[in-house]
């Protein structure tokens, strides 16, 4: 359920101080590489790891527009994942990457799951995955945000608190132009000064949501989507600056076969402990969807076991005039390497026209154990 992904060959920490997303890559893109790839010698040291992550969380609220039985509930969130790699003699270093869901009742039980290869010409990446236009992301959920809070509205109370079109998060919007973990090939260059460059190629975006079908003939879905990422990563006197724009390009498969774009962009900061960090975003699916754009800002503390963040958004669907603004606070003390409690509160309305308003109050609260 969380957005935070981890790079192959580490473990997926709860989200906490920021970084950049430019994680995942994988696009062959000249016959130099093809060669380099296809004629790597045998493999010398393998490794093999295994990390993952439970979470318990509550959460209770009210919404003018909940349609729920109950005003609060319990939720786990559970993945295993599991990192392999290893160097051939030429030097490029392949591996694989898969995410196992572990909760009680799931019915897809792959989160994600890639092989990649590793060089002096960059990464590639192959599978179900996150596309650049995903990793490469930078907005005001880089300050590092809890389950149940603006950007990452995953709560058992929040999921069904929403009844507007606006989007609830500062992304492309999911299952069009952010392409989540359908299949693909990407592909990230070396980083030159700072600047590295992404892009991702997915010829359905209703694949891996159902089992890598190879789809004939489509009643929704888009096709075709060629995303793209340019990120920055540096630091200038003990200050750390993160800053990167994305886009993305896709055909919807059905009627009306409108082209469907978008693009975004956001910066981190980053000094003593403190971080701020902003973004946004905007798309057009044209009628598959209409246009609609969002920005958010974040601001966030650490010191020792203590973590703070304070998050706020403002989205709009231009096309049925609906509007949210939303905000929310965290609060994280690590109990132990690996352990850590959480509380969270959100607070939100959302404009829903004719006069109408939703207005949403949550409080969530967990705790999160990761290895």
């Amino acid at each position: 359920m969380g957005r935070s992904q981890a790079v192959p060959g580490t473990s997926a920490g709860a989200a906490g101080a920021p970084r950049c997303r430019r994680v995942k890559a994988a696009l062959l893109t000249s016959s130099a590489v093809g060669v380099a790839v296809a004629t790597a010698q045998p493999a010398g040291a393998q490794e093999l790891e295994l990390s993952g992550f439970q979470q318990f969380f509550a959460s209770a609220g009210d919404s003018d527009g909940d349609t729920s039985d109950r005003g609060f509930g319990f939720t786990t969130d559970t993945e295993v994942h599991v990192n392999g790699s290893m160097m051939a003699d030429n030097g490029i270093t392949f591996g694989f990457h898969v995410e196992f869901e572990a909760d009680s009742g799931a019915t897809n039980n792959v989160d994600e799951n890639s092989i990649w290869a590793s060089g002096d010409f960059g990464k590639l990446e192959f599978g179900n995955n996150d596309g650049v236009e995903d990793t490469f992301l930078i907005n005001g959920t880089s300050t590092g945000v809890n389950y149940g809070s603006v950007g990452n509205p995953t709560s058992t109370f929040l999921s069904s608190a929403f009844t507007g079109e606006a989007r609830t998060s500062d992304e492309l919007r999911i299952g069009s132009l952010e392409t989540a973990d359908a299949t693909k090939l990407s592909y990230i260059s070396p980083t030159f000064g700072g600047f590295n460059l992404g892009f991702s190629y997915t010829p359905d975006t209703a694949d891996g949501a159902s089992g890598n079908d190879f789809h004939g003939a489509q009643v929704t879905g888009f096709h075709d989507n060629v995303s793209f990422g340019l990120g920055y990563d540096g630091t200038f006197d003990g200050v750390s600056l993160e800053a990167a724009v994305v886009g993305a390009f896709a055909h919807a498969d059905v009627e009306p076969q409108d082209d469907i774009y978008g693009v975004g962009g956001g910066l981190a900061l980053g000094v003593s402990g403190f971080t701020v960090a902003a973004g946004a975003i905007w798309d057009d699916l044209n009628g598959n969807g209409g246009e609609g754009w969002s920005t958010d800002l974040g601001l966030a503390y650490g010191s020792g076991p203590w973590f703070f963040s304070l998050n706020g958004i403002y989205s709009k669907d231009e096309d049925s005039g609906d509007e949210l603004l939303g905000s929310s606070a965290n609060v994280r003390y690590n109990l132990a390497p690996g352990v850590s409690i959480f509380a969270v509160g959100y607070l939100g309305e959302e404009d829903l026209g004719a006069n109408d308003t939703n207005d949403i109050l949550a409080i969530s609260s967990g705790i999160r154990l990761s290895f």
